[in-house]
């Protein structure tokens, strides 16, 4: 069965939305989270990630705990880390909304 999560990133500020940020999907696991995939957000902010049981089952699991990291473009600093709010035993389309902080921004002048 395909998974699904999706969404927004807007500046929290404007509600504008962010283009180009990388959202990184993940099933967050006791030792070690598995990254489900990778998108980046376009002109509207939206993002889309797909992925299937493969990506994320082991011996017990037989639903993911889905959560997003917001990087900056080039994948190497994480602007925002939704791991505590992950959706446990996700369904499959989850939608994850997200108001990043202007001053967080590639480019600000924090």
């Amino acid at each position: 069965m395909p998974y699904r999560v999706h969404g927004t990133v807007v500046e929290a500020e404007t509600g504008h939305p962010v283009e180009g940020l990388r959202v990184r999907a993940y099933d967050g696991d006791f030792v070690f989270d598995d990254l489900l995939g990778e998108a980046r957000t376009d002109a509207e902010g939206r993002f889309e990630v797909i992925f299937t049981e493969v990506d994320f089952q082991d011996f017990l699991e037989t639903r993911p705990d889905v959560f997003i990291r917001v990087l900056d473009p080039d994948g190497k600093q994480v602007l925002l880390d939704l791991r505590r709010e992950r959706r446990q035993n996700a369904r499959s389309d989850e939608r994850f909304d997200v108001r990043l902080p202007a001053s967080l921004l590639p480019g600000s002048a924090s």
